[in-house]
């Protein structure tokens, strides 16, 4: 705002000061300059379905008066009011300063209890509809906090938890990736609406329509998640919650990498981070997770991959179900993992399992080699295969693309809104071309990753053998 000129405004919500609540601010700019005393910030009290505007005069930054306006229906009748008239400040309001695309209005967001789709510990979402600036209507899944006290300490978190997941997840675009829409965050309940997907989580549609899954159905889906998470780590993002119940089917049967919650994104040139997790799902966990300072990396996310296949091979089968967590341990550790071999014939495809499972990070594939191997294992089909798909008995879903087997990276564009909701692009590709050792006709992009080791914690991670209930539910529909 500093660069702006006098009476530029805009609402923003924030955290009052020395308090654990959450205020409405009319934030405006008074004079010329880029110092913060160009900028007055006066709290908007909103009381009994009426709105105030309280202005405090202050004279050599000591406080002489404090004036409440009088009371308006709407925020929209406050602005029009103050563009006539003289603030405390002595200025009129001016142009607003425009809202960044992904911030929403909670009036564009609709939904009602009946279309609920799962919950959290913070969260609850739902089904509902995104009317967009440009009069489209979508469906949307929108997670909704749960607490709506505005001087929650729970409702405070739940803020932060989603910030920070949806500021990691703003910047992505991709066939294989949830899209996020936008945050309604100015006032409680906050809303995050992200696409809709019809067919609900890949471990449920395992679970229901595995039996009758033919191989080739299998090996579009880890294909579809193996895309989905190569995108992800070019954009040097470490997802930290890979695993089948947070893979989801859309209405075109894509699978789609979501529930970004424990995500973290990389620094430039960093390549691994050390962090203990609150609550740690021990079954999807890495042997350097679970040692006294756990390791983060690309890497950790490859082994979890791994964890997915077991899932997608066993109709959505939890690993290591019924073993006591020391033995879980021990097992990973060592990387004493099951295999796949009684569940297909395909050597390849257990190849690409036992290449995944090794024990140093470093021994283990990026996901740029196993697309390339999934695809060297993927078995013939033809388009008229895709009408066997089991994921087709999902309400709103129906496959008809051919896997992608192409092999070349993904063109990176990161779509990053500016405060005054301009648009910057940034596109990369990388320019050196090899051979892949399975198909010769195939090429890939070459990356070479240097290791840079994160300031180290000494907080252990605390194991346990379950799955974290996240801020929310996966956007899924029953």
């Amino acid at each position: 705002m500093k660069e702006y000129p006098p009476g530029t405004f805009l609402i923003r919500s924030c955290l009052l000061r020395n308090e654990v609540a959450l205020g409405l601010f009319l934030s405006v700019k008074v004079s010329a300059g880029e110092s913060d005393s160009s900028i007055h910030h006066y709290l908007i009290d909103y009381r009994k379905g009426e709105y105030f505007l309280i202005q405090e005069i202050k004279e050599k930054d000591v406080l002489k008066a404090s004036v409440e306006s009088k009371a308006f229906t709407t925020l929209e009748e406050m602005i029009e009011y103050y563009k006539h008239h003289r603030l405390a400040c002595k200025i009129r309001l001016g142009k607003p300063l425009k809202r960044p695309p992904w911030q929403l209005k909670h009036n564009q967001v609709k939904y009602d209890e009946s279309g609920k789709l799962g919950s959290g510990n913070f969260c609850i979402v739902y089904k509902g509809r995104l009317s967009k600036k440009d009069g489209e209507v979508k469906d949307v899944a929108i997670k909704v906090s749960k607490a709506t006290d505005k001087e929650s300490a729970a409702l405070m978190e739940t803020r932060n938890l989603l910030f920070a997941e949806a500021r990691i997840m703003i910047k992505y675009k991709h066939q294989n990736v949830i899209l996020l829409y936008g945050l309604a965050c100015d006032v409680p309940p906050f809303m995050v609406c992200m696409e809709f997907c019809a067919g609900g989580s890949l471990e449920d549609a395992l679970k229901k329509y595995g039996k009758d899954m033919e191989e080739f159905e299998r090996q579009i889906f880890l294909l579809d998640a193996a895309r989905g998470m190569r995108y992800l780590h070019l954009q040097k993002c470490v997802h930290r919650d890979l695993a089948s119940r947070n893979c989801l089917i859309s209405s075109e049967g894509h699978v789609k990498i979501a529930d970004f919650g424990l995500s973290k994104t990389l620094e430039k040139n960093q390549t691994a981070f050390k962090e203990a997790l609150k609550e740690a799902p021990l079954a999807w966990l890495a042997p350097e997770c679970i040692q006294r300072e756990s390791e983060f990396s690309s890497k950790t996310d490859v082994w979890a991959f791994g964890v997915v296949i077991f899932e997608v091979y066993n109709n959505g089968a939890k690993l290591f179900d019924g073993e006591n967590d020391t033995t879980i341990i021990r097992r990973i550790r060592k990387a004493n993992m099951p295999t796949i071999e009684n569940r297909t014939k395909l050597e390849s495809m257990q190849a690409v399992l036992s290449s995944i499972w090794t024990r140093k990070p470093d021994d283990r594939p990026d996901f740029q080699k196993v697309l390339e191997l999934l695809v060297a294992a993927l078995l013939p089909i033809q388009p008229s295969d895709l009408k066997k798909m089991q994921i087709n008995n999902l309400k709103g879903v129906t496959r008809t693309q051919m896997p992608n087997v192409d092999l070349e990276m993904d063109v990176i564009q990161n779509e990053e809104a500016d405060q005054d909701g301009s648009e910057k692009m940034k596109k990369s590709r990388g320019n050196e071309k090899r051979k892949t050792a399975n198909r010769n006709d195939r090429k890939s992009d070459k990356r070479n990753v240097t290791k840079e080791e994160a300031p180290r914690s000494r907080k252990p991670i605390p194991v346990k053998n379950t799955v974290r209930k996240g801020i929310g539910g996966p956007a899924t529909s029953e």
